[in-house]
This record gives C-alpha cells, sequence and structure tokens, in this order.
C-alpha cells in the first residue's frame, strides 16, 4: 500500500512539474497573436544546437519512437522488430517531412538532424514519397496506395490541381502539420510552397481534423529533452488559429489581407446557397475550393474577379452536381500566391 502511494505521489509531482515549466517555457509569448506571436515563437524555439544527424537516428529509432524493441512506419502503420540497437541504416529509415531538398539558407545540418521532423518510415515509401509536396491527392482510385494490412493508408498521386503531391494516411494528417509548421517557423527563409503547390492552407484543415493527442505530446517531451525545444503547435493547437486564423480567434485565415481576404459569409449556416464576399485589390483570376473536414476537394470553380468587392455562391453541391451532406466545410479562395480560407456549417 505505500509503495503505490509513493508511485501516484511520484506521479503527481512529475505532472506538477511538466505543468510549470510548460507554462514556464511559453510565458513570453502566450499572449501575443498574429505576427507578434509567430516571430516571438520563432525566437523561442531558435535554441536547438544539435548537428548531429547520426545522433538522431539512434534517438528516434532507439528511445524516441521504440515501444517495446518496436518501431512504426507512419505512412502505413507497418511494424518492425528492430530491438534497441538500429539507426535507420536499412529498413525502415528516416522520413524528412520537410524535405532536405527543400532546404534553403544556413543551418543545413541543424535543419537534417531536427527529430521535430523526423519520422520513420517504410523506405520504398519513403523513396515514393521523395521531395513531393503534401497536399490532398484528388482520385485516390488511381493514386499509388501505400499500406500493410492496417487502417493506415499514404497516397501519391495528382491533387486538385494535376499537380504530383502526397497524402500522408488520416492517422498522421496532423502530426505532418504541425511538423511542418514547426519548421516553417523555426528556420527563417523556408518555404510552404513547393513546387508550385501551396501546402499551408491543407495544413491548417489537417491540423483541424487531426488534433494533437498523448502520444504526440508526449513525444514532444522526449524531442524537448534531447534538442532543448518544442513544437509549440502540439503544445497550444491555437496557436495555429493566433497566426494563422481559425477557432482560436476567428473563422478567418487571411494570409495577405490587402491583396485578397474574405469580407463576409452568409448565411452561415446555410441550408441551400451561401454568398462568399470577397475584396480584392486589383482585378486578378481567382480560383473557389471547398474542402470537407478530410481535406477532401468537393468543388471548385475558377473565374475573373474585379477589384473590391465581389461575391460568389455556392449551392452545396459537389463537382459530381451532388447535394453535399450536412456538416463543416472549408471554402478556399487563391489568387497566385494569395489566399484566404473561411470555414462554414451546412445544415
Amino acid at each position: 500500500m505505500f509503495k503505490n502511494n509513493t508511485k501516484i505521489l511520484l506521479l503527481i509531482l512529475l505532472f506538477s512539474i511538466s505543468l510549470y515549466l510548460n507554462a514556464d517555457y511559453y510565458d513570453s509569448v502566450i499572449n501575443l497573436t498574429g505576427d507578434n506571436l509567430f516571430y516571438g515563437l520563432r525566437s523561442l524555439i531558435s535554441n536547438n544546437t544539435n548537428t548531429s544527424y547520426n545522433e538522431s537516428k539512434e534517438v528516434l529509432f532507439q528511445t524516441l519512437d521504440n515501444f517495446g524493441g518496436y518501431v512504426t512506419c507512419v505512412y502505413t502503420g507497418q511494424e518492425y522488430n528492430v530491438g534497441y540497437n538500429y539507426n535507420g541504416s536499412s529498413n525502415p529509415n528516416t522520413e524528412h517531412t520537410y524535405a532536405q531538398s527543400w532546404f534553403n539558407g544556413t543551418d543545413t545540418a541543424k535543419k537534417k538532424s531536427d527529430l521535430h521532423h523526423l519520422f520513420i518510415t517504410n523506405s520504398v515509401v519513403n523513396s515514393s514519397r521523395g521531395n513531393y509536396p503534401f497536399d490532398v491527392v484528388a482520385n485516390h482510385n488511381t493514386a499509388n496506395v501505400y499500406y500493410s494490412y492496417t487502417p493506415r493508408q499514404s497516397y501519391r498521386g495528382n491533387n486538385a490541381q494535376n499537380r504530383m503531391v502526397f497524402e500522408p494516411a488520416d492517422e498522421f494528417k496532423g502530426n505532418i502539420a504541425r511538423a511542418l509548421l514547426y519548421f516553417y517557423t523555426r528556420y527563417n527563409g523556408e518555404s510552404l510552397i513547393q513546387q508550385n503547390v501551396n501546402m499551408l492552407p491543407t495544413l491548417l484543415i489537417w491540423h483541424s481534423f487531426d488534433p494533437p493527442d498523448n502520444a504526440e505530446l508526449t513525444r514532444n517531451i522526449g524531442v524537448y529533452n534531447y534538442q532543448n525545444n518544442r513544437n509549440p503547435y502540439v503544445d497550444h493547437p491555437e496557436f495555429v488559429g493566433k497566426i494563422w486564423g481559425g477557432d482560436a480567434v476567428s473563422d478567418d485565415v487571411y494570409l495577405s489581407i490587402p491583396e485578397l481576404y474574405i469580407n463576409a459569409v452568409y448565411p452561415n449556416p446555410f441550408v441551400s446557397e451561401i454568398a462568399i464576399t470577397i475584396s480584392t485589390k486589383k482585378s486578378t483570376p481567382l480560383t473557389t475550393s471547398v474542402y470537407n473536414m478530410k481535406g477532401q476537394l468537393l468543388y471548385k470553380n475558377t473565374q475573373i474577379m474585379t477589384s473590391g468587392d465581389s461575391k460568389i455562391l455556392w449551392n452545396g453541391l459537389d463537382l459530381q452536381g451532388k447535394k453535399s451532406p450536412a456538416g463543416i466545410y472549408i471554402i478556399n479562395v487563391q489568387s497566385g500566391n494569395n489566399q484566404a480560407v473561411k470555414k462554414v456549417l451546412h445544415l
């Protein structure tokens, strides 16, 4: 009985210490929003100094993602019994979610070794993903499918803009999103636009669709213990909304307010039709896309918008002309690199 009470007290103490340290870690940014929060986080998390990729792989395979001698491919769910001495030298190996070929500027060794965006994967799937950007594959029926007889399936194929992309399994979409948002925040000069695909709108959807779980929170602590910085979007998912918009601040994501933004939607919730009022600085081709909360494209329309306010109507029908089911949808408007996103409720 005494031993059990001691264990309980120890767990309570460790949990209290964890909460205290976590609060201290974000004290300088906790009340910030927008750009102030983004750059405050960059300053806060830019203290990792590890440059040894080999050491990072040892941590990854031997402790961080090793459970009873087993590791798991993040894209397929396939398990491998690797023991405790494996270093990722063959199969499985290490995935850089922010592909190495995307690296710009300095700190290449740090970027390559940063555990926040390193994950274990089947070597064949890793090679197939290559450096393709992450996005929704428009047609899973014609895509390359990667699975190992588990519920987890990933895809490589063309997105709605007919560009080759890689779509991770639903069970890992949020993890990928937060890893890339971390990398974009941490390393100045890196971009989320790769191969003419702007990943940010999809990452924001995936972040909401697949929020952090206990395993991701525990992993974040493990990375912190090794390289002394944390992924803030795992500890504080609301930071994503405070920077890019969303539930924590509003339902709008303003990426370039002077050029393009959603001025209003009405009615919201809607039953049969919704009007989206868009403000643009100049006449421009504009693409309006509607996604469900799984990130799947339901509707797409491109037209020339005049400067000032313009109105677009969506009648709730998908690309096949079928009525979409009731639920939450993401409306994305895009002109070049300028985008805005709005969350709406269809009744």
